[in-house]
């Protein structure tokens, strides 16, 4: 069984391409779909609930999904630290500054995706995709962390992938960079889930 999350909308954008794909993949055999808060008080239960819940079997392979309205491409994230200090507000309001996500973790998780494979895969599929090293400031980076540190002592494949926006987000955001059809971010997340099965 594989995973999929991504995120609410956030930061007073209408859409977030990443939570209608879990939620759509959701639906296909195999595959559980799941949107997350950006709400720093709820995303660590929110992922424990479906790391730690009652499963029938164990998870194949998580992928963390989330928009990145600059990148023109899907963004393969390498490392996610145990630290906040984002420059916006989650929804609630709130901004933390300065500290760690987990008192006493590990500074960094490493990506245990295939990258380089799903890299060239995605290219297969004409989706642009490179990778990073860093999952940003954000609840992006805090649940690629989250995750990694749920996961790690169990051998679960994990990583995170940021995708760019769609045309109809592009309106109110002229000059930002390129966007990407939601149908093909769709085929590009479908594409990967297949490499790691």
């Amino acid at each position: 069984m594989l995973l999929v999350t991504g995120f609410e909308p956030f930061g007073g954008i209408a859409r977030n391409p990443t939570g209608e794909i879990a939620l759509r993949l959701g639906e296909e055999s195999g595959i559980e779909g799941a949107v997350l808060p950006v709400d720093y008080s709820k995303i660590g239960a929110a992922l424990d609930s479906l790391l730690d819940g009652p499963r029938e079997r164990e998870w194949d392979a998580v992928l963390l999904l989330g928009v990145a309205v600059l990148r023109s491409g899907f963004t393969l994230e390498k490392i996610a630290i145990n630290y906040r200090d984002p420059a916006r507000a989650d929804n609630t309001g709130f901004c933390p500054k300065d500290s760690v996500l987990i008192e006493g973790g590990p500074d960094a998780y490493f990506s245990t995706l295939p990258i380089v494979s799903l890299i060239a895969a995605l290219s297969d599929e004409g989706v642009p995709a490179n990778m990073s090293f860093t999952a940003g400031p954000y609840l992006c980076n805090a649940s690629m962390y989250l995750a990694r540190a749920a996961l790690d002592a169990r051998g679960v494949p994990c990583g995170f992938v940021h995708l760019p926006r769609t045309p109809d987000m592009a309106l109110d955001m002229e000059g930002l960079g390129k966007s990407m059809e939601f149908d093909l971010q769709l085929r590009g997340v479908r594409r990967m889930l297949k490499e790691l099965r």
